[in-house]
């Protein structure tokens, strides 16, 4: 009779004592602790605007449509390099070109042979479209390139959000408040409770600092009365960090 042996290699093995020997000594360790979250917001005026922006373009032929927008596309490349808008900054996000489907009775197709449908499902035209993402680095030429982008061959914004371009060093700001916060929250609890903080038992970022670009963003220029302003953006943090206590004596 043959028996059957389950073959754990060295590697596997390691890994197993190691996570187990982790789980006992963290459920075995008889220090006292404490465990709290800590969260920061900040507001950054932005000095960035980013414009999503597309170029859509139908006829009745595949031909036709894929011309007509590369003649818009190079139209409005034409108008961001005469606005001065550097290169690095417009960057085609999607290209798409896809059939034109006339509208069916949803009722009658389905009811109708496959093939009669086959038959009939013919595309009545072509739509070519070309998406960008421009980056406005100046505040100050806003308004002139996005009403500029619609009068030069853009026909869709899908949406304009107001960033920094020194994010990093705001969100490296935001983390550093939430771990301040969380070991103020710690030391006040332990304080309360007649104990004073150690040390650092855990720490860890409990979600990626998160910036709200798009606080005080706007689809269509039009629907303000030309005294827009950019507002400020939320950039935020959050950290979880677990603190050994030392028991005092109460009196």
């Amino acid at each position: 009779m043959k028996t059957n042996r389950l073959m754990v290699g060295p590697t596997v093995c390691l890994w197993l004592i190691g996570m187990f020997a982790s789980g006992a000594a963290h459920a075995d360790d008889p220090r006292p602790s404490i465990s709290v979250s800590g969260t920061a917001k900040i507001l950054v005026t932005p000095d960035q605007a980013v414009i999503q922006a597309s170029v859509t373009s139908r006829f009745a032929t595949l031909e036709g449509a894929v011309a007509d927008n590369q003649k818009l596309v190079e139209q409005v490349q034409r108008y961001l390099r005469d606005a001065g808008i550097e290169p690095k900054h417009i960057q085609t996000s999607q290209i798409s070109i896809q059939p034109v489907w006339p509208e069916k009775d949803r009722q009658v197709a389905a009811f109708a042979p496959p093939e009669e449908l086959f038959k009939e499902n013919q595309p009545i035209g072509y739509e070519a479209s070309r998406s960008f993402q421009i980056t406005i680095v100046d505040l100050q030429k806003f308004e002139l390139t996005y009403a500029g982008l619609l009068k030069n061959g853009v026909n869709s914004v899908g949406s304009v959000a107001f960033t920094s371009s020194e994010l990093r060093t705001h969100r490296d700001a935001a983390r550093l408040q939430a771990v301040r916060a969380a070991r103020e929250k710690a030391a006040a609890m332990a304080e309360e409770l007649g104990a004073k903080l150690l040390t650092v038992k855990l720490i860890q970022e409990a979600t990626e600092p998160r910036h709200y670009m798009a606080q005080n963003s706007f689809n269509d220029l039009s629907e303000s009365d030309g005294d827009w302003a950019p507002g400020q953006i939320e950039i935020s943090a959050s950290v979880h960090v677990e603190f050994y206590l030392q028991a005092e004596v109460l009196n």
